[in-house]
């Protein structure tokens, strides 16, 4: 698998799909202030990351475009993950992503949400799939219930379910599922969101094993995510917190460790019933 130089940090690579290798670490440039995106993602190529995590209804595509172009990096060198909103006027919407961000392919196009009518989409997305327009295709936020329709008619498999999911929302039944149809799972959120996750770096477990480490709670909450052999899509701003992020590659969580954190969200999820 290809790896990327980050500082003296390497992000390796899982292939999602026959020959497509996307990195385990993505940035995110959703939700932030649009203001702010091209810095993001100047950021993060800058210290040599290569995903990052785009989508439509983000409206910052000349800001990712203008990031890319300002780098030099060549395009096969990045990886491109964007989302088409919902189920609906799919072609459009993938003609409109690839002219807005410049690009003539993407490595990883999702159905950013299941809404609509996914299981003619999909016929669509397969359609720019097989001409290498898309060089995988997934789906975000997709349950059992969305999942199984679009899999009856599929000729291609979902490469990603792109999830929130973190320490204390471990998703357990999605996962599950991901795993069993040889879906690779995406996690956004991956350090939990305010006031919506529960606080993960307040969490007195997570604490202790960062401490144990010499490590944040954040790069305890990342690391947790990855070797479960899922990869992510974070959003940070600065140069510091993406590095510091990103430097999870030195260190590994025990068996025991793990399962502590696996632990904490069976708990907290039984507290919020």
């Amino acid at each position: 698998a290809m790896t990327k130089a980050l500082g003296d940090v390497d992000i390796p690579s899982l292939e999602i799909a026959k020959g497509i290798h996307m990195p385990v670490l993505s940035i995110g440039v959703g939700g932030l202030e649009r203001s702010s995106a091209k810095q993001i993602a100047s950021n993060w190529l800058s210290l040599g990351g290569r995903g990052i995590d785009t989508a439509l209804i983000y409206r910052n595509a000349d800001a990712v475009k203008s990031a890319i172009e300002e780098s030099k990096i060549p395009r096969e060198e990045l990886f491109i993950t964007t989302k088409v909103p919902g189920c609906l006027a799919v072609k459009a919407s993938v003609d409109t992503i690839l002219h807005q961000l410049g690009i003539d392919y993407a490595d990883l196009l999702l159905i950013h949400f299941p809404m609509g009518d996914c299981v003619a989409a999909w016929k669509v997305l397969e359609d720019y799939h097989a001409r290498g327009i898309l060089k995988a295709i997934g789906v975000s936020n997709f349950k059992e219930e969305n999942l199984r329709p679009l899999l009856a008619s599929a000729e291609v498999v979902p490469a990603v379910n792109q999830i929130e999911l973190n320490v204390l929302n471990p998703q357990v039944d999605t996962v599950a599922l991901c795993r069993s149809l040889n879906i690779t799972v995406e996690a956004f959120s991956p350090v939990g969101r305010g006031g919506v996750s529960g606080n993960i770096s307040g969490n007195a477990a997570v604490q202790a094993i960062a401490a144990a480490h010499s490590v944040s709670t954040y790069q305890v909450a990342l690391k947790w995510i990855l070797q479960h052999g899922h990869v992510i899509t974070f959003q940070s701003s600065s140069l510091k917190h993406q590095a510091e992020d990103a430097a999870i590659f030195n260190f590994s969580l025990s068996s025991a460790e793990m399962s502590t954190l696996d632990g904490l969200g069976i708990s907290s999820s039984l507290i919020s019933v």
